[in-house]
């Protein structure tokens, strides 16, 4: 079983505090009421510590803040796996949920890196998996993964150019003797569970029936080993499907074994029986869309309605961190003797995790700290770089429409990065943010997406350019 328990960013990035979500009644909003539905009860039954899982890096923040028995529960049952079997059970996660194959080269590297280090910063070891948002993948940041020492992760078994058996591994070949082990998972049964409760009803008939209906019987004949891999969103337990919590809890611990299955984490499978097979993927793709990954891009079938609003969305969001680039590098030039991989180390020295003064020390020129004025000035353009990386959630362009709390989100961290890039070189990025998204609207309300930027929270004044007159 594989659970991905994630959550995008919800905070406003100007006060840091999650609005009030009247839908999420009777919590204040839906982190709340997900950790009471699904994160809490499946941390308190034990389920983490038996399946492979990741937890993102803005859920663990959120929850290391706001819960940290529940937090500390789902970190717990990684180190109780190690104790028990000598490697761990959790993932890491590509940073932000953001698509890797429509980043730049340079933006999977701070993706795969901040991922990295969140999770090493929180488990206290190093990842060797990797969890990749919606699995989208291309062959460059399965690369950048192998460079950086993970070795394996998880995709659909559509994202393979041939047919596969998925109830074992397989081996991607990369640049330079690089590979990757690639685990796919069950296509039906993990469809079946996230989507037909009947299914997962009862844990005694699923094991007895669906469990052993997907056995490769020439496997079973021979004695041969063989995974049975089911990977659903990990909300599935709780909040998606009521009570699917104590499903879980109960097909790991009688369901499974009754009929004879061994419930086994991938690391724990691929040290066991590491992949033989090689396998070519289909690149670029993705778990939920048949378009490659036009669903984040451009739009496509894969949802209803009129989707063009996507490209106009990613264009602007995109030219605004052309321009926020340029602006960045060209400001921290004197400072850092490479501003990227300042940036790269930048989560750390924000969140505490590194001292101002080994910080300096790596990334000063001269392996000096700048003069406060020019420290002050980098630190802003740090944080607006962190505040654009969080506007590429891929959330933003899942769902249907322009006219929801997704792409608010997005357009809000994008707003977020103009006013540190203002308070900070006093250039005006807002301008040619909005006239990029002037022409995205809302299918349903006819919003447009200057339309959704008006209608974000007032901020105080000083801290964004002057709104221009007209629009």
């Amino acid at each position: 079983m594989y659970g991905h328990f994630y959550q995008p960013p919800r905070e406003n990035p100007f006060t840091h505090e999650i609005p009030i979500e009247v839908s999420a009644s009777p919590f204040a909003n839906f982190n709340e009421k997900i950790t009471a539905e699904c994160y809490r009860p499946n941390a308190e039954e034990g389920n983490f510590a038996a399946i492979s899982y990741d937890m993102g890096p803005t859920l663990a923040a959120w929850l290391e803040i706001h819960h940290p028995e529940v937090y500390q529960r789902i970190i717990d049952a990684d180190r109780q796996h190690i104790a028990r079997y000598g490697v761990g059970n959790a993932m890491a996660q590509a940073y932000n949920h953001t698509i890797l194959p429509l980043a730049t080269t340079r933006d999977k590297h701070t993706q795969i890196l901040w991922g990295l280090r969140d999770f090493q910063q929180r488990y206290g070891h190093e990842a060797h998996g990797m969890w990749l948002a919606e699995t989208a993948i291309d062959l460059e940041c399965l690369d950048i993964l192998a460079q950086y020492g993970v070795t394996y992760t998880v995709l659909a078994p559509w994202q393979a150019a041939t047919p596969v058996d998925p109830t074992e591994p397989y081996i991607v070949r990369l640049k330079n003797g690089r590979s990757m082990t690639v685990f796919f998972y069950n296509g039906p049964l993990s469809g079946g569970v996230s989507f037909d409760s009947s299914m997962t009803s009862n844990a005694d008939v699923f094991a007895g029936s669906h469990l052993t209906g997907n056995l490769v019987r020439e496997k079973l004949d021979n004695g041969e080993p063989q995974l049975i891999l089911i990977a659903t969103d990990g909300e599935l337990y709780g909040h998606h499907k009521p009570w699917r919590d104590k499903f879980l809890s109960y097909l790991i611990q009688h369901g499974a074994p009754t009929e004879g299955f061994e419930v086994c984490t991938l690391e724990r499978y691929m040290q066991i029986q590491p992949a033989t097979k090689e396998v070519q993927l289909r690149t670029p793709s993705a778990w939920s869309c048949e378009h490659g990954v036009a669903r984040w891009s451009g739009g496509c079938t894969c949802t209803e309605g009129e989707s063009s609003w996507k490209s106009v969305l990613r264009r602007a969001l995109s030219r605004l961190a052309e321009r926020g680039d340029l602006l960045f590098e060209q400001y921290t030039a004197e400072v850092f003797q490479d501003p990227w991989a300042a940036r790269n180390d930048y989560l750390a020295l924000r969140n505490g995790w590194e001292s101002e003064e080994s910080f300096w020390s790596r990334h000063g020129k001269g392996g000096q700290r700048p003069e406060q004025q020019l420290e002050y000035r980098a630190r802003l353009l740090l944080e607006a770089q962190y505040y654009q990386q969080y506007s590429f959630t891929s959330c933003a362009f899942f769902f249907e429409d322009l006219d929801r709390i997704e792409p608010r989100n997005a357009i809000a961290f994008a707003r977020r990065a103009i006013s540190l890039t203002w308070q900070a070189v006093d250039v005006d990025l807002q301008y040619d943010f909005l006239q990029d998204l002037l022409p995205a609207h809302s299918w349903r309300t006819q919003q447009s997406g200057v339309d959704l930027y008006k209608g974000l929270t007032e901020v105080d004044a000083g801290l964004l350019p002057p709104f221009p007159l007209g629009m």
